[in-house]
């Protein structure tokens, strides 16, 4: 390929080519990735090992340099970025992309899943689907990590739904502000950033949240009791421009395939490790950790059910197939 042709490319894609034709030990321009954390989280570490696999793979073809914390791109940005080939690469939690794109919000539907076998059948069922839609607007998906289950903490132990009535229940978005409302308990908005104040001050009764989020924020200084419901599982996606995917040669193409793959297994044994190691730390500062009983088990079943129904009504028929097809999967 010609310089001129390079050139008249024009954006990333052209980056992306150019990067590719030479060799990589010569390569003055490298494909960035907007990360959405840094190395002291698994995902931050889990994304440099991909874009490091990609460069092994690839022979030193694929140059690929993480960006991590959001400076690149806030996370919000990233996929309306992708489509305009602002970026080659980039990170999202496809929960926080919903209103963008309906189907996304799948993954923090609650109630659905109660395992992370449970959370990789959902992925399955859906994965086609958001490539579709993602693809239609010039994005391609690459692969999907999980984060440690989402549970409940309480000040005091929770047997039953009606345990929650009256109870102080943060609520950070319209799922938890939902879940408020159908439990009778009074919602409390924190936002992530004063999470670890609202519990030190005592100012919540209880929490959905993971348990590594537990352990970050210190719950132990309030409540009592981590009730590892297994709420939700979200993840987060690693994506490309689609631009910058066609301007690829073949060999780079699988070598990025490749790397995705082992990615994603690696990534969702990490959060199966985080998940444990939290909920180990949490015993630890003498806070209980159990299943849910199973009176409060099969309500709880049964609203997930009615948040599937509410949700798919107004999200149309890509999101009700995907749900289908994740209980046929599931069994």
């Amino acid at each position: 390929m010609t310089l001129s042709r390079r050139l008249a490319l024009g954006g990333v894609a052209a980056c992306a080519v150019g990067a590719l034709q030479r060799p990589a030990r010569a390569s003055t321009s490298r494909l960035r990735l907007s990360g959405a954390y840094g190395d002291a989280l698994f995902h931050g570490r889990n994304l440099r090992a991909f874009a490091s696999q990609a460069a092994s793979l690839s022979r030193g073809s694929l140059d690929i340099e993480v960006v991590p914390d959001g400076r690149l791109k806030p996370m919000d940005q990233v996929l309306p970025a992708l489509q305009r080939q602002e970026l080659a690469f980039g990170e999202v939690l496809m929960s926080a992309c919903a209103s963008q794109h309906a189907l996304l919000g799948i993954d923090a539907l609650p109630f659905i899943v109660r395992s992370f076998e449970d959370a990789q059948h959902l992925w399955e069922a859906t994965r086609e689907a958001v490539q579709q839609q993602l693809g239609e607007r010039g994005v391609r998906v690459l692969y999907a990590v999980p984060w440690p289950a989402q549970g409940l903490f309480c000040r005091h132990p929770v047997g039953r739904l009606q345990d929650l009535k009256g109870l102080r229940l943060r609520v950070y978005d319209e799922t938890t502000q939902r879940l408020a409302e159908l439990v009778g308990a009074h919602a409390v908005t924190v936002a992530a950033a004063d999470l670890p104040r609202a519990v030190a001050d005592g100012r919540l009764d209880a929490m959905f949240t993971s348990s590594s989020t537990g352990v970050d924020c210190q719950a132990w200084s309030s409540m009592s009791t981590f009730i590892d419901l297994r709420a939700w599982i979200p993840k987060n996606m690693v994506c490309a421009s689609d631009a910058v995917w066609r301007g690829l040669p073949d060999p780079a193409r699988a070598a990025l395939l490749q790397a995705a793959r082992q990615a994603e297994s690696s990534g969702w044994q990490l959060a199966r490790q985080a998940d444990e190691a939290a909920k180990q730390q949490l015993t630890a500062h003498r806070m209980t950790v159990e299943p849910p009983s199973a009176e409060l088990r099969r309500p709880l079943d049964l609203m997930g059910e009615r948040f599937g129904r509410e949700t798919a009504h107004k999200a149309g028929m890509d999101y009700t197939r995907a749900l289908l097809a994740y209980y046929t999967r599931r069994g």
